[in-house]
């Protein structure tokens, strides 16, 4: 399982996908953006308004409490996946897929 780290305060959640430290960020959606390392790897993955991000993901309203408690599994291939888990009674899982084209001028220079 992916480290997340959620802050309830502020809405926004983080996906740690690799160890390695982020040197820009690529926003790909309004509320989602994409860490790079300076070789291009993703590091990492920021949601913000999470809770709402998470309930549209889902289809459901999801809280602020089940979004700090869920589960993620990340996965490469073409692209990258992840998989959210709600550790609520009943198990729910959905996916979030992040196109693996991300080219940006500062992190390819």
């Amino acid at each position: 399982m992916a480290n997340i780290e959620y802050d309830i305060e502020t809405d926004s959640l983080y996906v740690n996908i690799s160890s390695k430290h982020a040197y820009v960020t690529l926003e790909i959606g309004e509320k989602l953006a994409l860490d790079l390392s300076k070789s291009n790897i993703p590091v990492g993955v920021e949601i913000l308004e999470a809770s709402k991000f998470i309930s549209e993901l889902f289809g459901r309203n999801v809280s602020k409490e089940a979004v700090g408690k869920m589960l993620c599994k990340v996965s490469q291939k073409d692209a990258i996946y992840l998989d959210f888990e709600l550790a609520e009674a009943r198990k729910e899982s959905a996916r979030l897929a992040i196109p693996g084209v991300y080219r940006s001028p500062i992190a390819v220079a």
